[in-house]
């Protein structure tokens, strides 16, 4: 990208010194010719040249300051320095154009003879030769660039050849001596055509400084990122063009149940879309997550447990004649404070039955962080006792046909137990679920009264091939 930016600054200052040496070679050619003949329309002509010179170094100035990057005191670059050359060398045609319209005027009523020759007439036929090409390779050269200076440029020796055109006409009527106001004529038609010339000019320059965007391009946008599926919609869209480049500076509304990647990974398609429109296109993306339609009842419990800086897991959503209850486990640190812990855990259960109106109950069991990592002993050999009472509970379960690899561990003095039970290939999930369930309780609940340091109780369920 570096590489190709360097060969476009280097195509614009190329074009433009060999422009300002055509132009110098002009300015010379039209003075001699003007001294000779003394003609008004000549003089219009050297005036026309000699602004085209001092604003073709205005040019090359502006290019090579325009093609500096950007920097702490210029953070969008130094594009603008073109809007103002052109708008520069308007001013200066536009004050040509008026003097040239005063002493044509004042040629008609007091007119001058004038002195025309061969000389004179090559000397016009030259440089209309040299503005053509010229002409033709800025105008290249600031399309490939979208170079507002080198427009400008362009289209000032595109002027002096309709305008040099215009004074050969007056010179040839005055040479056959068809009229005497052919020269001054020629002189203010020449004007009226650079006034005319200058206008689409400066209303791009004017446009450029006032950070007009090009047409279709806002449209263009919004229709590329309505089509991106997971980006709910343009929140702040907000464009801003110099000469050539537009800058796109937009905020994008993401679901926010979207992970942390997918929601990174849609404002990267975001922008190589955006980026598809043109090569010259700038752009800054912003997503903000937003609360979305497709949201389930359990992702909106979920994200506002979120937003109060907790976790939560095993959430249940039932409806009973017409109202929604909800219950669901959410992890909190010091659990052991009871009054800090019910007071938080209210809290939550105000805020989600204040943002979810259509819960009308929540009841939330409260949980050990999941992310602790537990420095842990295995007391399972000295555990005998515990380990006996549940070889005792679970010696006449009927629905269970197998059990073992029973642990016994001890977490930060809380002790934890942990076993596996087989059932039939022929219960469904549903009926494991609830079997295991029941005997974790009952299996807390009797083991508690001997351990009251016991913590929990956790069944690992697995199917079994024995036939019934």
């Amino acid at each position: 990208m570096e590489s190709s930016t360097e060969e476009i600054n280097r195509k614009k200052i190329n074009v433009a010194n060999v422009s300002m040496l055509a132009a110098i070679g002009i300015v010379l050619i039209k003075l001699f010719a003007s001294i000779i003949s003394g003609s008004i329309g000549v003089l219009s002509e050297l005036f026309h040249s000699s602004t085209d010179l001092i604003a073709t170094v205005v040019t090359i100035l502006s290019i090579r300051f325009s093609t500096k990057p950007p920097d702490k005191d210029h953070n969008y670059g130094h594009d603008k320095i073109e809007s103002f050359s052109a708008l520069f060398q308007v001013a200066i045609l536009v004050l040509m154009c008026a003097y040239l319209i005063y002493e044509s005027i004042d040629r008609i009523i007091n007119p001058v003879e004038i002195h025309l020759n061969v000389f004179v007439f090559s000397a016009i036929l030259i440089c209309i030769f040299i503005d053509y090409h010229r002409s033709r390779a800025l105008s290249k050269v600031a399309k490939e660039t979208n170079s507002q200076a080198l427009e400008a440029d362009s289209l000032h020796f595109s002027s002096d050849i309709y305008s040099s055109v215009v004074v050969l006409v007056g010179m040839i009527f005055t040479s056959f001596k068809i009229s005497n106001l052919a020269d001054p004529i020629s002189a203010i038609i020449v004007s009226i055509i650079i006034i005319y010339t200058t206008l689409s000019l400066s209303r791009k320059a004017i446009s450029s400084l006032l950070d007009r965007v090009p047409d279709g391009v806002e449209e263009e946008i919004r229709r590329r990122i309505d089509s991106i599926k997971g980006i709910e919609g343009i929140k702040t869209l907000r464009l801003r063009g110099s000469s050539n480049k537009v800058f796109v500076d937009m905020v994008i509304n993401i679901g926010r149940t979207k992970s942390f990647s997918m929601m990174h990974e849609l404002t990267d398609a975001a922008e190589k879309s955006i980026k598809e429109i043109a090569d010259n296109i700038d752009i800054v993306i912003h997503s903000e997550p937003v609360e979305t339609d497709s949201e389930t009842l359990n992702e909106k419990i979920r994200m506002v447990v979120n937003d109060g800086g907790f976790k939560c897991h095993d959430i249940f959503s039932h409806r009973i004649n017409g109202e929604i209850f909800t219950e669901l486990h959410v992890e909190i640190e010091n659990t052991n404070d009871l009054i800090k812990a019910h007071d938080v855990i209210s809290e939550l259960e105000d805020r989600i039955l204040d943002r979810i109106p259509i819960i009308k109950k929540v009841k939330i069991h409260l949980d050990e962080p999941s992310e602790i990592l537990f420095d842990t002993i295995d007391i399972t050999e000295m555990s005998n006792d515990l380990v006996a009472q549940i070889h005792r509970l679970l010696q006449d379960e009927k629905k269970i046909e197998d059990y073992g690899d029973i642990k016994v561990v001890n977490s930060a003095g809380k002790i934890r137990v942990s076993l596996s039970c087989t059932f039939r290939n022929e219960y469904s999930f549903d009926e494991v679920h609830d079997v295991v369930t029941i005997l974790e309780s009952k299996l807390y609940l009797h083991l508690k009264e001997s351990y009251p340091n016991l913590s929990n109780v956790i069944i690992h369920a697995e199917p079994t091939n024995i036939e019934s």
